[in-house]
């Protein structure tokens, strides 16, 4: 018997794909119009809405098409934040033509050791081709130390909005750069330590969004400067205007890799001429006491 409560399981396998489909984890999805759904199961990583540590892992991968034939973009998904569905955890592009007796590391979107629960497979064909391929997990948790009544969970997380109107329908507007300060009302309680271990945040354009826009969650440092701040998380580490569309959900790249210091504002930067209207970031947080010896 392992010693260590790691969870080591197949997520979901695919078997002759070939159209663009979004799937729950579990089943095995079989035939090309993904009509027959075999082997159903629970979603092996269910029972806790953030894991501290994941790996996501492509095998038994194959794609028909010849050298200009099949491709695939394959994005693991979550719907575990109340409201909001299909945010990208992490992903990976396969094919022409890709047969590999190895393995293919899914990138994880956010930067970051931990993850979100994932819910859901968005299989997204770039070109005609049949695939198969089975996503593997290696992950394991541990128990929180502070948790919000926003989750409606039993879990010591912190879930919810960040920054965003309440009311999608009636939104605010933004035509040029803005910087909005939270203070410690509009933080999902994350003020209350001064270093969690593991946050991840989307921003999402739940409105009208014309041009294209950067969203930076903003923290504060310890110097005994005023004004002394430093971006922790951003949509615009690779590239800038991550924000185009109605809908458009994008993660917030972790600066440091996976903690994070509490946001003092979020920063809304207008890359390209537009407006956008109700732009949204949410987001979930865990975090443990930490231990130190007396100075």
């Amino acid at each position: 018997m392992a010693y260590d409560k790691t969870l080591d399981t197949w997520l979901f396998e695919a078997v002759l794909v070939n159209s663009t489909v979004r799937k729950e984890l579990g089943p095995k999805l079989s035939g090309a119009a993904l009509a027959t759904v075999t082997t159903a199961r629970a979603n092996p990583m269910r029972g806790t809405l953030l894991w501290d540590e994941a790996m996501y892992i492509i095998t038994g991968m194959t794609v028909a098409g010849g050298a200009t034939g099949g491709s695939y973009t394959i994005t693991l998904e979550t719907d575990a934040i109340l409201g909001y569905t299909a945010l990208p955890i992490a992903t990976a592009t396969i094919g022409p033509n890709h047969k590999l007796t190895g393995a293919i590391v899914m990138d994880n979107v956010h930067q970051s050791p931990g993850s979100p629960l994932p819910t859901h497979v968005q299989i997204t064909q770039g070109s005609t081709g049949l695939c198969h391929f089975t996503i593997n997990a290696i992950a394991k948790q541990y128990r929180g130390v502070l948790g919000g009544n926003t989750n409606k969970t039993s879990e010591r997380i912190m879930v919810g909005r960040l920054h965003g109107d309440a009311t999608p329908a009636t939104p605010s507007s933004e035509t040029v750069d803005t910087n909005y300060p939270l203070g410690n009302t509009n933080t999902l309680g994350l003020h209350k330590l001064r270093l969690w271990d593991k946050a991840f945040f989307w921003a999402i354009g739940t409105s009208a969004v014309t041009g294209t826009w950067d969203v930076d969650i903003v923290s504060y440092v310890h110097s005994g400067l005023a004004g002394s701040t430093v971006t922790v998380a951003t949509t615009s580490k690779t590239t800038a205007g991550a924000i185009s569309a109605l809908w458009d959900k994008k993660p917030l790249i972790n600066l440091f890799y996976g903690s994070m210091t509490p946001p003092a504002s979020v920063l809304i930067t207008e890359v390209s001429a537009g407006t956008n209207k109700g732009l949204v970031v949410v987001g979930m947080a865990k975090t443990g006491r930490g231990t130190a010896a007396k100075r």
